[in-house]
């Protein structure tokens, strides 16, 4: 009894040793991207902006820390020797509720316009805001323009 006792407890540790072991580890696929980042803005809420020069995405970063991410559309890089000249559109999508309760669908656009000095890296960036209903706004932030990569 006490050798069938003794075999069970060997192949209880021997299953436990062998099944805990993963044969491969996951790697994340995380790669470095391009991106133009705005810092050092003079605006009050915004903290950083990030266009991603290689895919379709705009991040901004407030001054609390949140991050607001955008898909885009319509990227430009017109840039030569001595200025960066970026232009692209954010688009969020929305749910509104009119007067009687519906709730639909809307699409409020962001065009981003970007000079900076590329001696400098002073930029300026008109932000042209088009809200569900057509109305339009701008606001314009100066700040600081690097171009780094991140991991995405």
């Amino acid at each position: 009894m006490k050798n069938i006792l003794k075999i069970f407890a060997l192949l209880f540790i021997a299953a436990c040793m062998s099944s805990c072991e993963p044969e491969e580890y996951d790697v994340p696929d995380i790669d470095l991207t391009s991106v133009y980042s705005i810092g050092e803005t003079e605006n009050n809420d915004l903290s950083t902006i990030n266009i991603y020069r290689d895919k379709a995405l705009l991040t901004v970063w407030n001054k609390d820390g949140a991050v607001t991410s955008f898909e885009t559309k319509d990227y430009s890089d017109s840039s030569d020797d001595t200025n960066y000249l970026v232009t692209v559109t954010a688009v969020e999508e929305v749910t509104v509720v009119d007067g009687e309760g519906n709730e639909s669908l809307a699409t409020i656009t962001y065009g981003y316009d970007l000079v900076a000095s590329k001696e400098t890296g002073v930029c300026n960036v008109s932000i042209t805001t088009t809200n569900e209903k057509g109305e339009v706004s701008t606001l314009s932030i100066s700040g600081t323009l690097v171009e780094k990569e991140i991991y995405n």
